[in-house]
């Protein structure tokens, strides 16, 4: 099982589309995947359920990290009902943000990984929506993956924001607390290429961060919203700009799993 932290340093950078997105390019490549959302907000839930759940969530997982509370808590998303492999949820839960203070413990950051440790379900990938802050939510997420991908937006803030988020990945896995973790890289999202000044940030990303900027970069197109909006996997949308959108969540899910062979 390959676990991938999506996570960023701020809000509005399109981290849960990444997530959708990749879910749905794994859900047409037939890997079977886990979505845990552990950001307070459960977008990722409303995107793969079509409304917030009223069952066994991420709370309670963390709460009580037993065999018994993470298998009642793993929901099969709509979007794989004829499909030929599983997509799976753990539904976020606004009640996890009290366990989001910035220290955390040393069990406590383990928590989440000893709850996956416990699972009976078997996935080829799992895909943990992180909240828009590097606390202790995503602190836990970071400890039990196998890499951490960081979603910029080119904006005024996102070196900043991405150097910080890049850092933290690996401050964790040198201090030993996420032994496994190395980072992916950068994916820079909702990028216009007729703006000048996102042609002039996505420049100073790649001259900072080299080849830590994943291609593709994933353009700002409607389409994207538009298949969360209803609830379908953007592999089943049919709206003029699918297509293109497709190919670049296929590619950056190839990017995901052709890192396995560097571990």
């Amino acid at each position: 099982m390959f676990i991938v932290s999506v996570c960023s340093l701020k809000g509005g950078v399109g981290k849960t589309s990444v997530t959708l997105g990749l879910a749905s390019a794994a859900l047409h490549q037939e890997v079977n995947t886990l979505v845990i959302d552990l950001d307070p907000q459960g977008d990722s839930t409303l995107g793969l359920l079509g409304e917030p759940a009223s069952t066994v969530d991420i709370a309670e997982v963390l709460s009580s990290p037993r065999t018994e509370t993470i298998d009642r808590s793993i929901l099969p998303a709509p979007w794989s009902a004829d499909a030929g492999s599983h997509l799976d949820v753990i539904p976020g839960s606004s009640r996890s943000s009290v366990m989001d203070a910035p220290s955390q413990s040393a069990k406590d950051v383990r928590r989440l990984h000893d709850a996956l440790d416990k699972r009976t379900h078997q996935y080829d990938l799992v895909l943990i929506d992180c909240p828009p802050s590097l606390n202790g939510l995503t602190q836990m997420a970071l400890a039990a993956s196998d890499r951490a991908l960081v979603v910029a937006e080119p904006g005024f803030f996102a070196v900043t924001a991405a150097d910080r988020a890049l850092k933290l990945a690996s401050e964790m896995h040198d201090d030993g607390i996420a032994p496994r973790l190395q980072t992916l890289g950068l994916v820079v999202n909702r990028y216009r290429p007729r703006s000048v000044e996102h042609q002039y940030r996505l420049a100073e990303l790649r001259e900072l961060f080299g080849d830590s900027v994943l291609s593709p970069v994933i353009e700002e197109r409607v389409g994207l919203q538009q298949a969360q909006g209803g609830a379908v996997p953007l592999h089943r949308y049919e709206g003029a700009s699918g297509k293109r959108l497709t190919e670049d969540f296929d590619a950056l899910l190839k990017t995901v799993l052709d890192s396995r062979q560097h571990s």
